[in-house]
């Protein structure tokens, strides 16, 4: 079987005055669907480099990485943009909610790169709002929504076009231990 993530002796360094610094050295992975890898470690180990790197974000300075087979080397940036809207889902750490978006608009971002017509948006969105506890903050804009309730709303983007891989950074931090759970 194939895997869907690929990575051989992936490095990335990164310039530092008259030298480069190496952050990543010689990963290699394979992660297949279904699935569920956790990578820890402490703060500066490139963690958060690895996943920009996982979620086409970012590129390797050198080694390989396929997703579902395909070398993203060989991409340019609209075939990459259509390989993230097509596998992958980001939670952030950060939220990066849209300020000026309600929360049913932010979910629908995803699915309006995608071309999903209006009415099916609109449905899925309100559908994972529901199962996440947020059906009735749904035109509730960002600023008005606590922390775990913007995170909840960020788990839901990231769900809305149903990609094989949701890549997520400290996905339950701002959740209470319930929702954290769930």
């Amino acid at each position: 079987m194939t895997p869907l993530l690929e990575l051989k002796d992936i490095r990335r360094s990164y310039p530092a005055g008259d030298e480069q610094v190496e952050v990543l050295k010689g990963i290699t992975l394979d992660i297949y669907a279904g699935e569920m890898v956790a990578i820890v470690g402490a703060s500066g180990s490139g963690k958060s480099t690895l996943m920009n790197i996982l979620g086409c974000l970012d590129k390797a300075t050198s080694g390989t990485y396929r997703v579902a087979g395909q070398d993203v080397a060989t991409l340019d940036a609209d075939a990459l943009a259509q390989l993230r809207r097509e596998h992958f889902g980001f939670i952030f750490q950060r939220y990066h909610l849209l300020s000026h978006l309600t929360a049913e608009q932010n979910v629908e971002v995803p699915a309006v790169y995608a071309g999903l017509e209006r009415k099916q948006r609109l449905l899925r969105a309100q559908g994972l709002l529901q199962r996440l506890g947020l059906e009735d903050r749904t035109e509730y804009y960002p600023a008005q929504l606590s922390g775990g309730q913007q995170q909840r709303v960020s788990i839901a983007r990231a769900l809305m076009n149903g990609g094989q891989v949701i890549l997520a950074d400290e996905p339950t931090g701002a959740l209470d231990s319930h929702s954290g759970e769930e």
